[in-house]
């Protein structure tokens, strides 16, 4: 059975030198995947590449589906980024937290829910009475945790997240860990994440990842990192 999220022979340029990076990689149903490497090797572009934000050329599947076969829009519903530092928008916290509900892709297949949405502040250790706050207000830790929150309650195939923790003390990021991890299970057979960190917490407590390592590269010189293990054979 082919692996739940594979890319293949993935090419994109980094930084104002342009360095071509290449990569290979998967990761299962049910599974993390840890992107780690140097700043500079391109780790954020991976990610913007796989949510089709971003020029790359190669192969990725999800279920088995190539990514042409699907329109951008149904793509980048299927397969959610979440940024360092994460898009807030007018309106309250909850406004922001059922933004994505008013796009077609998502809000034909799925409705906002309210409980879930309070239950995943709770575990980001976020006073539900913040719902009603002016999301302008939010610093950035907070932003970073209502961003995840909304990809969550979207419910994506594959989740891409840019550092989750670096704004977050340790009982925050245990909180946020526990949460993917219960969010993976929920529905082992149809989700996924992949996730840039170099917090060694998250590593330990993420439950059993699998690993990308980005090597950086010199300039000028192709990048190439696999996970040959976990690849379907393609």
């Amino acid at each position: 059975m082919p692996a739940w999220f594979e890319f293949a022979g993935l090419s994109f340029l980094v930084g104002v030198e342009q360095r071509s990076v290449s990569l290979s990689g998967a990761v299962d149903r049910g599974r993390v995947m840890l992107v780690r490497g140097p700043s500079g090797a391109g780790k954020t572009t991976l990610l913007r590449v796989l949510a089709r934000l971003q020029h790359g050329t190669g192969d990725v599947w999800l279920g088995g589906r190539h990514w042409h076969s699907f329109a951008p829009t149904a793509w980048r519903a299927a397969v959610c980024y979440v940024a360092q530092q994460p898009a807030v928008f007018e309106g309250t916290v909850r406004d922001n937290l059922r933004r994505p509900f008013q796009l077609t892709a998502v809000g034909r297949r799925r409705r906002y829910d309210a409980a879930a949405a309070e239950r995943g502040m709770r575990a980001l250790m976020l006073p539900p009475a913040l719902l009603e706050q002016d999301a302008r207000l939010l610093s950035g830790g907070e932003a970073v945790r209502i961003a995840v929150l909304r990809a969550l309650l979207a419910d994506p195939a594959v989740l891409l997240l840019d550092e989750p923790t670096a704004a977050l003390d340790r009982p925050t990021a245990a909180g946020f860990c526990d949460l993917l991890n219960h969010w993976l299970s929920e529905k082992p057979d149809r989700r996924a994440a992949v996730v840039i960190t170099h917090d060694e917490f998250v590593v330990h407590r993420l439950r059993d990842p699998v690993f990308l390592e980005m090597d950086g590269g010199d300039p000028g010189r192709k990048s190439i990192s696999d996970v040959p293990d976990q690849l379907g054979g393609r």
